[in-house]
């Protein structure tokens, strides 16, 4: 039962899937990123069933590109879009740590988080056009960019989880348990859905499987070295932002390599 109560506050806090009502627990809330990489599968299911059918694929091409882009909106809600944004206008003050961890805090959108999410959403949306128009197509490549959205989720709860917290207290910090992350049980799931994605991609299509892990691996390094050196730790913002640009990587870095073998 606690593992449906845990699944069920996984969904309840990030996706907008209307879930039943429980009796929560103490260490439900903290336990629920241990199941948030499902909400990626979702989200995965429904850019297949957009894209992969006979009947889906005789839709415009603008349409399945649309739908593609709005299943992870419509899905979550917009929630990590709030923290990216917060995030973006952190890092862009150029001031001292406290100063930007005060700017994660307020609530007003700044210019420069509008600036990030409009950078960030033209990428996507030319990552996703190129990926869904490609020619010869292949029966791989849409699974691949709907793991994205599952293996994304896996790194985000396990460097919530496991690296430094920035202050002792937020959403995050209860999440994590009081910041015990590196407890066995709550990073056993999510780690083992890392591998088991990583190599399902790999095996779909290698030199794009591949690139979409670089772009992961590469991006999860610079996270953690750049939030220790301007924040002290992670936050549940800076979650978000992880989350939304990682994702943004991983399908340029699916794109571009889908690119290269049309050179090559």
């Amino acid at each position: 039962m606690r593992y449906l109560r845990w699944l069920a506050a996984a969904f309840s806090l990030y996706s907008r899937i209307p879930m039943p009502h429980l009796e929560w627990k103490d260490d439900d809330m903290a336990c629920s990123l241990a199941f948030f990489p499902l909400v990626g599968a979702v989200i995965g299911a429904v850019i297949c069933l957009v894209n992969i059918p006979q009947q889906a694929r005789e839709l415009p091409a603008a349409v399945r590109v649309m739908l593609t882009l709005l299943a992870p909106l419509l899905i979550t809600g917009g929630f990590h879009l709030d923290g990216f944004m917060d995030t973006e206008d952190a890092l862009r003050s150029y001031a001292g740590r406290e100063k930007k961890l005060e700017i994660l805090r307020d609530p007003h959108v700044g210019a420069f988080a509008v600036i990030g999410l409009i950078r960030c959403m033209l990428i996507l949306t030319c990552a996703v056009t190129y990926i869904l128009l490609y020619e010869p197509y292949s029966p791989g490549t849409i699974p691949i960019l709907a793991s994205v959205f599952v293996t994304g989720r896996c790194l985000s709860a396990l460097s919530s989880l496991l690296l430094r917290k920035a202050r002792k207290d937020g959403m995050l910090y209860s999440e994590t348990a009081g910041g015990k992350g590196g407890r066995r049980g709550l990073i056993l799931f999510p780690a083992v859905l890392l591998a088991a994605c990583s190599v399902w991609t790999l095996y779909l299509d290698a030199a794009c499987g591949a690139a979409v892990l670089a772009a992961y691996a590469l991006y999860t390094a610079y996270y953690r070295y750049r939030t220790y050196r301007e924040f002290g730790g992670v936050t549940g913002d800076t979650a978000g932002h992880f989350l939304v640009s990682a994702e943004t990587a991983a399908c340029a870095a699916l794109a571009a390599a889908l690119f290269l073998k049309t050179c090559f």
